[in-house]
C-alpha cells in the first residue's frame, strides 16, 4: 500500500482517480491546489504525487512540480493535465531537472485505471 497525493482543482477527476486508487489499497490524500499541496506535504510525505498544471494559475503545476524536487527529491510526481489542448501548444513535454522535474508526463484524459497503473509502475520503481 502506498501514500498517493492527488493535486488538482477538478474535483470530479480528483474523486475518479481516488477511488480507483483506493480500490487498489492504496490511501489517497487530495489537495485542490498548489498552495493546498505545499501545506499537506509540510505535514506528510506520499510516496507519489499526481500534479495538475493549470490551478491557481496556468503555470501553478509546474511550479509545484519545482518546489517538489528541490524540497523533496525522492518524491516521484507525474503531472496530469490537459494544457496542451487547452492553450494550443504544438509541442511535448519532456522531463527535464530544472525545468519539468517529473517522471512522467500525461495528457488529460487519462482513464484512472491507466493513471493507477503508471502510479503503481512508479512506486515499484
Amino acid at each position: 500500500m502506498a501514500v498517493v497525493l492527488l493535486i488538482d482543482d477538478d474535483v470530479d477527476i480528483i474523486e475518479a482517480n481516488k477511488s480507483v486508487l483506493s480500490s487498489r489499497g492504496h490511501k489517497v490524500r487530495v489537495a485542490y491546489s498548489a498552495a493546498e499541496a505545499k501545506d499537506l506535504l509540510s505535514k506528510e510525505q506520499p510516496d507519489a504525487a499526481v500534479i495538475d498544471v493549470m490551478m491557481e494559475s496556468k503555470d501553478a503545476g509546474f511550479e509545484l512540480a519545482r518546489h517538489i524536487h528541490e524540497t523533496y527529491p525522492k518524491l516521484p510526481a507525474v503531472i496530469l493535465s490537459g494544457i496542451r489542448s487547452e492553450m494550443s501548444l504544438k509541442f511535448d513535454f519532456e522531463s527535464d531537472e530544472t525545468w519539468l522535474p517529473v517522471v512522467k508526463f500525461l495528457e488529460k484524459p487519462v482513464d484512472p485505471s491507466k493513471l493507477a497503473d503508471e502510479v503503481e509502475a512508479l512506486i515499484a520503481g
